[in-house]
């Protein structure tokens, strides 16, 4: 009897994990990216952000398409406003940021209005 194709829809636990720890990782770019941009133009610890940068984004691309493999798009697409999420609490972590009530009323507009953009797509 031939195995039973997995549906575009059903989505491990492993790849869903694979996705999310992707994410957390993407996220932590735009940290690297802030901590370039207080460096001195040109330094070594400008160049070493820069291309921290770079390797995240370069491994992170690599990993989505792996991702994509296992699951659509659009299911993948509405993971990434997590991405936001991580960002924030990188801010504060890092940079002793404030996280404001209007943060979170704006992350929750953008996560609202993704869900509901994409849903039903399928």
């Amino acid at each position: 009897m031939p195995k039973k194709k997995k549906s575009r829809l059903e989505v491990s636990l492993k790849w869903f994990i694979i996705l999310h720890l992707s994410l957390i990782v993407n996220s932590m770019a735009g940290a690297a990216s802030k901590m370039a941009g207080r460096q001195k133009f040109l330094s070594v610890k400008f160049f070493f952000y820069y291309g921290l940068v770079l390797f995240i984004t370069f491994a992170f691309a690599l990993v989505w398409q792996q991702v994509l493999k296992h699951m659509s798009l659009t299911f993948a697409f509405t993971n990434k406003p997590i991405t936001m999420i991580w960002g924030i609490l990188w801010g504060v972590m890092i940079f002793q940021e404030v996280f404001t009530w209007k943060k979170m009323l704006g992350t929750l507009i953008v996560l609202i209005g993704i869900i509901i953009g994409v849903s039903g797509n399928e």
